[in-house]
């Protein structure tokens, strides 16, 4: 292996590293709780999720749609919690960065 090679592959072990580390605190400060049926949210698609973040990023889609790249790899691995947890953190500084307070659902397009 050449130089950029072995620094690549240490590169992902220590971020491997990382979300495991992360994941397991995540899970010791909130443990996993079986959800009955009737608690279940509504299914959503990768594509209608990715359009609702559309909406709300505006102009700045270009990072939404990193972090929503980032999300997708963390959503197989990572607790499911922790997954919304952050599309709900991404959400929200999207429509932080991007929208008046005051503005209504009618004015949602």
């Amino acid at each position: 292996m050449d130089e950029i090679s072995v620094a690549n592959l240490d590169a992902r072990i220590e971020l491997a590293v990382f979300r495991t580390a992360r994941g397991k605190a995540f899970l010791h400060r909130f443990p996993h709780m079986e959800p009955a049926s009737a608690d279940l949210m509504p299914a959503i698609s990768w594509a209608q999720m990715e359009r609702q973040l559309r909406s709300l990023a505006g102009p700045d889609f270009e990072r939404a749609s990193w972090e929503l790249e980032v999300l997708k790899a963390s959503a197989r691995t990572g607790p499911a919690e922790l997954f919304y947890r952050e599309l709900l953190t991404l959400a929200w500084s999207l429509i932080d960065d991007t929208r008046a307070p005051a503005e209504t659902e009618a004015d949602m397009d």
